[in-house]
């Protein structure tokens, strides 16, 4: 019998309502779900997350914020032993909060800013909020928590800002964590998608501060950059990529109980609801997640003739899907880009 795989990490969306309803949310968060589950059905939840060894745990919305016992959700899984992470877009974060945030000891507090000035910040998420978040990313900073981090997601509208992205947060304390946006939600309009070329220019960009001007900014790149670059300069950045982890050792869970293997796809991707089947007979299932665990020898086009084929796997699941329709393969993989550009200097 296949031993089942191991969970490493849970992302529990405990509420889809949402102050803000930003185009590149995978979520289309707005308004809570009709059957979102109850505070005793969450801590069940996060209860059999850590049941099953789960060691990390983020909690997001929506805004988790707005859930009035978000509280007492994540207490019960820093209770349970797992590492506690909160994603919030900041702007309903008071002092008082702040002070709730501490007495949890999350590993991480992760603020979204998308805009690097008041005007950006207002066309990525259409409210005035950019002073607000750039403050309290400070004030968290001073507060002493483990890791604060700005999470901004690049589009094709605001990659422009990358640069004073870059200079606002070098040389401070904060983590600044750079993702791509790909069609997750219903409100995502075509335009918002990058290029191949603006994504050779963000890999151009963040190759500059991670090895050219190493240690003057704290950045991380997440799954959607990469995959096994030629280049020296970022060897290190998929020593331990195995493929996407979503379904394989990582899950999704939504408010109203839906699992995903990630919570950046959509619902044609749900796999099961808690109500109907409890969580470690989804998770130990053969049968589960049969396309993100049995990936091996299905890829197409240029990833199933790559050499890394069967350690990369196509990469990010929700990046593939949002750019070819397929979790098969990606055209977003800096082997590639270099592949290419190889090419063309032979060729001359």
């Amino acid at each position: 019998m296949t031993c089942p795989p191991e969970l490493r990490a849970a992302v529990l969306e405990v509420t889809n309502r949402c102050n803000l309803r930003c185009p590149c949310c995978a979520s289309a968060s707005g308004k809570a779900r009709p059957d979102e589950m109850g505070l005793d059905e969450m801590k069940g939840v996060v209860r059999d997350l850590a049941a099953l060894g789960c060691r990390d745990f983020t909690m997001l919305g929506g805004e988790f914020l707005l859930r009035p016992d978000w509280y007492d959700i994540a207490f019960e899984a820093k209770a349970s032993g797992m590492e506690l992470q909160l994603i919030t877009n900041g702007l309903l974060v008071t002092p008082e909060v702040r002070k709730q945030f501490r007495s949890l000891d999350p590993q991480t507090v992760c603020v979204s800013i998308d805009g690097a000035t008041p005007e950006s910040y207002l066309a990525a998420r259409g409210v005035d909020g950019f002073g607000k978040c750039r403050r309290l990313l400070d004030e968290l900073v001073a507060d002493g928590f483990r890791q604060v981090s700005a999470i901004t997601t690049f589009n094709a509208k605001n990659l422009g800002d990358f640069d004073a992205f870059a200079e606002m947060f070098r040389g401070t304390d904060i983590v600044w964590q750079v993702q791509m946006a790909h069609k997750g939600g219903e409100r995502f309009p075509d335009e918002l998608l990058m290029t191949r070329e603006q994504y050779a220019m963000f890999v151009e960009k963040a190759t500059h501060w991670l090895y050219d001007r190493h240690g003057e900014l704290k950045i991380l790149v997440m799954d959607d950059f990469g995959y096994f670059p030629l280049t020296p300069k970022l060897r290190f950045l998929c020593q331990r990529w195995n493929g996407c982890p979503a379904g394989r050792y990582v899950i999704g869970i939504r408010a109203n109980g839906d699992v995903l293997p990630c919570l950046s796809l959509g619902s044609e991707y749900v796999e099961a609801n808690l109500r109907k089947r409890p969580l470690s007979e989804i998770w130990n299932d053969p049968d589960s997640f049969p396309r993100f665990r049995r990936k091996s020898g299905k890829l197409t086009g240029r990833c199933a003739k790559c050499p890394m084929a069967e350690r990369c796997k196509a990469g990010c699941t929700a990046m593939a899907v949002s750019q070819t329709g397929t979790m098969t393969e990606t055209p977003f993989c800096i082997r590639q880009l270099e592949t290419e550009r190889i090419v063309r200097e032979v060729i001359g």
